[in-house]
């Protein structure tokens, strides 16, 4: 996590807590919005408030050559505006109707996704100073990288003696407020038609990448893929060392006539030869 020089330089890595001296997290100007949300967890927690959701607005501090003296800006310091949040603890309040579970990755990217509605959210793996290396991923709209979200780092749990890992995120606002405004579209006349599809992938290939060959369809009748089950069958199954079983439901529609069954069956039938091609899949027996 890179830090401006702001006079002595922070002892704790930019992640404010006590067991650094005080004034250490006041000696440089924030890279990330990490640290005040995880000092935040850490007084609620002194004060016995086990399920804490918190949330930030404020700039951090980036060198960037490219940025020139002007109308509050510094020569070579980017100062964008963030938006970060912090949800740890059980995922909902105490209640009859299900059993308790701590929050988990999925849900706040589940807040993600409805926060940045209708524009379609996208994960993938990232490696970040702050988050758990094998439970973080950066955050993407279309071909642009908007922010983070992740377990916080064992290192920084273990550091500020916290009992379990906090979920966190971070983005751009601007990524919040330049939004199109929604337009109409007719709802199709023709009912859609799913069919679900199973296959074997190796384990280098992506849910992404898997999806988007899917959904690459010329004729246009592939509307949606979504993954509803993944699982790695045992060697009694067939199945090759490094493979593992994504199952897909896709939906089908054309919006000027009802699907035969020979339409679905060719349209399938190329989504499965484009999954081969592009990513080595091949339809699970």
């Amino acid at each position: 996590m890179m830090r401006l020089r702001c006079g002595k330089q922070a002892g704790n890595g930019g992640l404010p807590g006590g067991n650094s001296e005080t004034s250490a997290p006041l000696a440089a100007m924030r890279s990330s919005l990490v640290g005040s949300m995880v000092a935040a967890l850490r007084r609620n927690l002194a004060q016995r408030i086990d399920r804490v959701r918190v949330f930030e607005i404020g700039r951090v501090y980036r060198r960037d050559p490219s940025v020139v003296t002007g109308d509050g800006a510094v020569a070579g310091v980017a100062q964008p505006v963030r938006v970060g949040g912090l949800a740890y603890g059980d995922a909902e309040a105490t209640q009859w109707g299900s059993a308790s579970r701590r929050v988990d990755f999925y849900d706040v990217k589940g807040d993600l996704e409805a926060l940045l509605a209708p524009y379609e959210l996208r994960c993938k793996p990232a490696q970040h100073p702050a988050l758990h290396p094998g439970r973080s991923a950066d955050l993407w709209l279309g071909e642009r990288c908007i922010g983070v979200v992740g377990e916080l780092h064992p290192r920084w749990r273990q550091a500020y003696e916290l009992p379990h890992a906090p979920m966190v995120f971070e983005l751009d606002a601007s990524a919040l407020q330049q939004r199109e405004l929604p337009s109409f579209v007719a709802i199709g006349r023709f009912q859609a038609v799913q069919r679900d599809q199973a296959f074997l992938v190796s384990d280098r290939v992506s849910h992404d990448q898997l999806l988007a060959a899917l959904l690459d369809d010329p004729s246009g009748l592939v509307r949606r893929a979504a993954l509803f089950d993944l699982y790695r069958p045992d060697a009694a199954a067939g199945v090759a060392p490094g493979e593992h079983s994504m199952a897909v439901r896709l939906e089908l529609m054309d919006d000027a006539a009802t699907l035969t069954e020979e339409r679905i069956e060719a349209a399938l039938s190329a989504a499965r030869e484009r999954a081969l091609e592009r990513v080595g899949a091949r339809l699970r027996s």
